[in-house]
């Protein structure tokens, strides 16, 4: 609903744009930016990639849309942990999915320079989580089916830990 929201919003724009009363720096610049916009949220809708699953080999999030398969995180459940639900407070509480990983994991995407950054930004979620987590924006997370998705024993896991946990 969101990108179909946005996508509305930014052809209303264009076609503001291209109104004949509107001068022509405007129509060119304004026409262009709200042009592209509208056409990668509609590449955005029609190509429908996956956000985020829970299967029985692992758990798939998807990153940024322009980078997709730069930014896919794909973690196989033997270096799952927890699945952590957090906020970050400054990104208007934008919310985020992140996979704690066993200590003997494989670590996550994203180089040790941005750990300052990612400090900043989430200074309540351990950088490791931050790096291996995804916005929740363009999609919607159903926190229960999540739960009962993850709630089921991993392959060789002997314990049943809450394997979901919130950070606010």
């Amino acid at each position: 609903m969101k990108n179909a929201t946005m996508f509305v919003g930014s052809t209303v724009l264009t076609l503001c744009c291209l109104l004949p009363d509107v001068s022509l720096l405007v129509r060119v610049l304004g026409g262009g930016l709200f042009g592209t916009t509208t056409l990668l949220f509609l590449a955005f809708m029609v190509l429908r990639r996956v956000a985020f699953r829970v299967d029985a080999k692992g758990i798939t999030v998807a990153g940024n849309p322009l980078r997709y398969r730069a930014t896919l995180l794909f973690v196989p459940w033997q270096e799952v942990q927890t699945v952590v639900l957090w906020k970050q407070h400054l990104a208007q509480n934008m919310p985020y999915v992140g996979i704690q990983r066993n200590e003997d994991a494989r670590p996550g995407k994203g180089g040790r320079g941005h750990d300052p950054v990612l400090r900043a930004a989430a200074p309540h979620v351990p950088t490791e989580i931050v790096r291996s987590s995804r916005a929740v924006n363009g999609w919607r997370l159903d926190r229960d089916r999540l739960a009962a998705a993850v709630a089921p024993l991993r392959p060789g896991r002997q314990d049943r830990r809450s394997r979901l946990s919130t950070r606010t």
